[in-house]
């Protein structure tokens, strides 16, 4: 989701494409990520995950390399239609289903959301100069000679036909209603950060900070993702999972409570600060207990559709509720969807427990 912000901002400078146009390219790549997580609920455990990772590493690099020489609206759609699909969708499902079949899945998710954070602050700080010297295509083409340079490690992949992790035994066979309740929390909750997350800037901008102190205070927050990262790889599940994910969600609230009481620089640090590092803390956690609760290991990648379908729902809604209530009714929404989500992971964890 944060990747996709110089990136299309490059698009809006260098191609002049409408606002509109640019929503629209964002949705439909972001649509098929969605739509590759529930494809692969079909082949995650009957087809060699080598072969997998090649073909949807294969496809980003091709999806990246055109996309920078392509200047039509409807062509570029597409494209990044199936980039999304084939390429993100399917690789990042694919990393799901691999992290659901360690042992110590809470923290090695963890170190992969740390990696993914640091990506994107580097993406924050660095891109936006580089594309204005450079162009989209200088972007892009990087972009798609990173997965080629990962084609040589492939190898590393177990081939994925069965769920084979250390705890396996004694395990009661078939899905348990615990996963579907996850992935409903994740949906919910995601729905909430998405809307939050598509206006804060326009929350600092209306309480009277100009764009490029919002643009710093973005940045700066954006480190508490790095800390709630490590800190949940450092907890994993040594207190169980819902104490942690609790506390997590009630910093979430008070994330969101500052966010509606922006007067200051500092305020807007502080809500960003909180509210990207909550987040990542709480991730790992749900990760953890769909692994646990998916037996058979199908049905954790719909975790990727969770997440796609929530964000784009939620900046939608929040669009709307922003245009006839104001921008703090988005906070509310954001509160009350981290409140169902709890409520929800609470009752998932307890039915899996006694299942166990």
């Amino acid at each position: 989701c944060v990747a996709h912000v110089p990136r299309i901002g490059a698009l809006a400078d260098h191609l002049g494409f409408t606002p509109k146009q640019l929503g629209l390219i964002a949705g439909v790549e972001i649509a098929g990520a969605a739509l590759g997580g529930i494809a692969a609920t079909f082949w995650v455990r009957r087809w060699n995950w080598r072969q997998v990772a090649r073909i949807a590493l294969c496809v980003l690099a091709i999806g990246n390399i055109a996309s920078a020489f392509v200047e039509n609206y409807e062509l570029l759609a597409g494209i990044r239609s199936l980039t999304g699909f084939l390429g993100m969708g399917t690789g990042y499902a694919l990393a799901m289903a691999a992290l659901s079949d360690t042992k110590n899945t809470v923290r090695n998710y963890s170190f992969t959301v740390v990696l993914q954070v640091t990506t994107a602050i580097l993406g924050f700080t660095l891109l936006p100069t580089y594309i204005a010297q450079t162009g989209v295509s200088a972007l892009l083409i990087p972009l798609g000679l990173m997965p080629i340079a990962l084609l040589p490690l492939v190898h590393l992949l177990p081939t994925g036909n069965t769920k084979n992790i250390a705890d396996n035994t004694h395990r009661v066979e078939g899905p348990s209603i615990a996963i579907w309740l996850t992935i409903g929390c994740m949906s919910i909750w995601y729905l909430g950060v998405g809307g939050v997350w598509a206006f804060v800037e326009r929350m600092g901008v209306e309480a009277g900070l100009n764009t490029v102190s919002v643009g710093h205070g973005l940045a700066l927050g954006m480190a508490g993702s790095l800390l709630g990262s490590f800190l949940a790889g450092a907890i994993a599940d040594r207190i169980g999972w819902i104490v942690p994910f609790t506390i997590g969600m009630v910093g979430q609230l008070l994330a969101l409570w500052y966010l509606g009481q922006l007067y200051q620089l500092n305020d807007l640090i502080i809500a960003v600060f909180l509210f990207n590092g909550t987040w990542n803390f709480c991730i790992p956690y749900i990760f953890g207990l769909a692994s646990k609760a998916d037996r058979d290991g199908r049905f954790i990648v719909l975790l990727t559709t969770a997440q796609a379908s929530g964000l784009t729902i939620g900046a939608t809604i929040a669009g709307t509720i922003a245009g006839d209530f104001g921008l703090a009714a988005v906070t509310y929404i954001g509160a009350i969807a981290s409140l169902t989500a709890l409520v929800i992971f609470i009752i998932a964890a307890r039915i899996l427990h006694s299942e166990n």
